[in-house]
């Protein structure tokens, strides 16, 4: 059973990656062989370009088949809806989220097909509205699946969300978000990339590469190449 102390060791993770590391660690420690963790920006859909998503131990086409056109875009579950409930449920139990019950027994099959069928979905509560959604799924084991194994694994996610908002507390504070291309700069940034190398790697000029730091550096508020990678994987904004 998951215990107290390893709920408190969220505290030690002292960034996002290693954060993810850890929740990836009990998740497998207790059996569950899908993670998935969503964080739209305040007041947005789960499907907001924008939203930090993690997930493991489901390909990337399935969980696009599955979480993002499946559950989220056809309605079955949303962050309000979810929020509403304010407790965790099993994903057996997200016919109580939708009208449509043939629309459900699609996605029912769609899960079956590919060993879905079984998980908890979490709602997340966060401050200044950073609500989101968490999910362990494909069980090893039944006992994980009762009430009592599924509160304590709320409140590990709930936790882990918590901790995510306070190593990120500058995550939606620029004025406006980086772009795509901005992303891909300042990560190649920080991996120790030249402006020219960086614009191989891409296809672009240096002087392209040149523009769009400039820019970043004005959303991330900055003034080199250092302290803009340093903030931006310190919000989250770009993994190296």
């Amino acid at each position: 059973m998951l215990t107290f102390d390893e709920i408190g060791s969220l505290d030690r993770c002292g960034s996002p990656v290693e954060l993810w590391k850890y929740i990836l660690e009990i998740a497998r420690k207790y059996g569950f062989r899908a993670t998935i963790y969503a964080c739209p920006p305040p007041h947005r859909k789960p499907t907001h370009p924008e939203t930090i998503i993690r997930y493991a131990g489901i390909s990337t086409e399935n969980f696009q088949k599955f979480a993002m056109i499946g559950l989220i875009k056809q309605g079955h579950i949303t962050t309000e809806n979810s929020l509403l409930k304010g407790a965790a449920f099993r994903w057996t139990e997200i016919a109580n989220f939708t009208k449509s019950a043939k629309a459900f027994q699609n996605l029912k099959q769609d899960a079956n097909s590919f060993d879905m069928d079984e998980g908890w979905i979490f709602p997340l509560f966060g401050p200044q509205s950073r609500n989101g959604l968490a999910s362990f799924g494909r069980p090893k084991y039944e006992q994980v699946m009762d009430r009592e194994a599924g509160l304590r694994f709320h409140i590990f996610a709930q936790m882990a969300h918590l901790r995510f908002c306070q190593l990120t507390p500058d995550l939606y504070g620029i004025d406006k978000s980086l772009s795509k291309r901005e992303m891909q700069i300042i990560a190649w940034a920080a991996t120790g990339k030249s402006n020219s190398e960086i614009g191989t790697i891409l296809g672009l000029s240096e002087s392209s590469i040149d523009s769009y730091m400039r820019r970043a550096f004005t959303k991330l508020d900055v003034h080199d190449r250092t302290s803009a990678s340093v903030k931006a994987i310190s919000m989250d904004l770009v993994r190296t």
